[in-house]
């Protein structure tokens, strides 16, 4: 039953800033306003408990409601707020400071709050701002994890890593250690333009002597920038972008409850950061990087990404949605008023997961040139699946074809056989080359997967090439890499390059 007299209040705070935001029992919002950080990490427990006191009693001037006002329900969705134990003991805290400011409290994660604002049962937020991060919210309250673990060991995705990946790309090259896919002429233009540059010695001190992350961060809406006026090479990092955040999902898969599965828009998947805005970029990487990598991850066979409505929602509404739910109250609630979908991805086919290497379907259409690099978006979402494993045979059948796989071409592949076999052998071996073999799968693919995809992700980001023999050999590049390039992390660009 509908008690307009009660209300509830919801924070979500930040490192920098937080933003409360009142309700009344009918679901109506009566203030919302911006105030301090609130992460105890930085400012201590008690001035955190402090904090977050002073903006519910300035949310209740703004709200025109008497300061003597006890909320119903109180929740915290605040950066910092990982581990439950730390939690409880900050809504402990609150209690015995200030018995009179709310009669339930929660807290939780900033990234929970996120899911609670979009969707009702669970799901996956997924963050790509100057770093990255995931986590699954399943029905039952559970939740997991991946990434967030920082720019000196994690954040793939995040516009950091791509920045610096960009960078290292740069040196690499100079070095005579690698030989990019594209020509990095502009790519080298936006990183001495950006840190205003005249060689490359001067990017040492930004690095080192005067490092500053947010510098670097800023450095990857330019070359989004690069790769929306085509340049190839800016728009293979944000494919690799695209890829390394699927993965985070793809992680998570395993702990996917089926009820997430089964609605009709598929597991829902809340993006939140800047690096999202370069989506059209990462779109094809994203999509081959949620396939599954070995029989432990899960296919996932509908999805539906999101974002929150912009200039109108917070994570605060999610937390408020927690606090009513601390409360046994159930508030109103429209959530197609707080999320935006906008991209949809159905599978073709179920596909058995003892049965994804063979069946996968490629990404890159028939007509793609061979120059065209594999980071170049997509017509449409749903190009992807006009494909068939019939058609990947047919491709490959074809005598004379630039995947080489023709007629004794020089990288092993000999006589025309229809899985790049060489002289019979079944397993994809062309009698010990030493160029661009994939360890003994049967199609010549990286590690099992059809698509080319290198299961050793972390040691390379080898992702997706539709022809890929992957390359964790010690001559690194097989014949034909011009369309194939694979990312690690920033310290060895070259022990996953992939041949096309």
């Amino acid at each position: 039953m509908v008690n307009a007299k009660l209300i509830f209040g919801g924070i979500e705070g930040g490192g920098t800033h937080s933003w409360i935001v009142l309700m009344d029992g009918r679901g109506e919002k009566v203030a919302e306003l911006e105030g301090p950080s609130t992460n105890h990490w930085l400012i201590g427990m008690k001035e955190c408990q402090a904090r977050i006191r002073q903006l519910v009693d300035d949310a209740k001037v703004m709200a025109g409601l008497p300061q003597d006002t006890t909320l119903e329900g109180l929740g915290l969705c605040l950066s910092g707020c990982e581990d439950e134990e730390t939690n409880n003991k900050l809504a402990a805290g609150i209690f015995q400071a200030y018995p009179n400011l709310a009669r339930h409290v929660v807290v939780g994660s900033d990234t929970k709050g996120s899911i609670a604002t979009a969707c009702q049962n669970g799901g996956i937020v997924l963050i790509s701002g100057t770093g990255s991060n995931a986590l699954l919210l399943n029905p039952d309250g559970k939740t997991y994890r991946c990434g967030g673990w920082g720019h000196l060991i994690g954040d793939e995705g995040g516009a950091y890593w791509i920045a610096a990946r960009a960078i290292k790309l740069l040196f690499d090259e100079a070095d005579n250690m690698v030989d990019p896919p594209f020509s990095t002429s502009q790519l080298k233009q936006i990183v001495y333009k950006h840190f205003e540059l005249q060689d490359r010695m001067g990017m040492l001190d930004h690095c080192y002597r005067s490092f500053q992350k947010a510098k670097f961060a800023g450095l990857t809406a330019k070359i989004s920038e690069g790769a929306t006026q085509g340049d190839p090479m800016c728009a293979r990092l944000l494919y690799d972008a695209g890829f390394a955040l699927g993965r985070h999902v793809c992680a998570l898969s395993r702990h996917i409850s089926e009820s997430l599965l089964a609605t009709d828009d598929g597991l829902q998947i809340v993006c939140s950061g800047s690096v999202w805005k370069s989506w059209e970029h990462m779109r094809a990487g994203f999509v081959d990087g949620i396939q599954p990598r070995c029989d432990k991850d899960r296919v996932i066979a509908k999805y539906t990404l999101l974002r929150l409505a912009v200039g109108a929602v917070t994570s605060a509404l999610g937390a408020i949605y927690m606090g009513a739910k601390e409360a046994g109250y159930d508030l109103p609630r429209d959530y197609s008023r707080n999320v935006r979908p906008f991209f949809t991805h159905v599978q073709p086919t179920p596909v058995a997961l003892a049965k994804v290497s063979a069946l996968t379907p490629k990404t890159t259409p028939r007509n793609t040139p061979r120059n065209t690099p594999r980071s170049t978006p997509l017509s449409t979402p749903k190009m992807r699946q006009k494909f068939t494993h019939d058609v990947e045979e047919e491709e490959e059948q074809a005598n004379g074809h630039s995947n080489g796989h023709a007629n004794g071409h020089s990288n092993g592949h000999a006589n025309g056989h229809s899985n790049g076999h060489a002289n019979g052998h079944s397993n994809g071996h062309a009698n010990g080359h030493s160029n661009g073999h994939a360890n003994g799968h049967s199609n010549g693919h990286a590690n099992g997967l059809n698509n080319g995809h290198s299961s050793d992700y972390e040691l390379g980001y080898a992702a997706g090439f539709a022809n890929g023999q992957a390359s964790i050999f010690e001559n690194a590049q097989a014949s034909g890499t011009e369309n194939g390039f694979g990312f690690p992390h920033a310290a060895n660009l070259l022990d996953a390059s992939s041949s096309r």
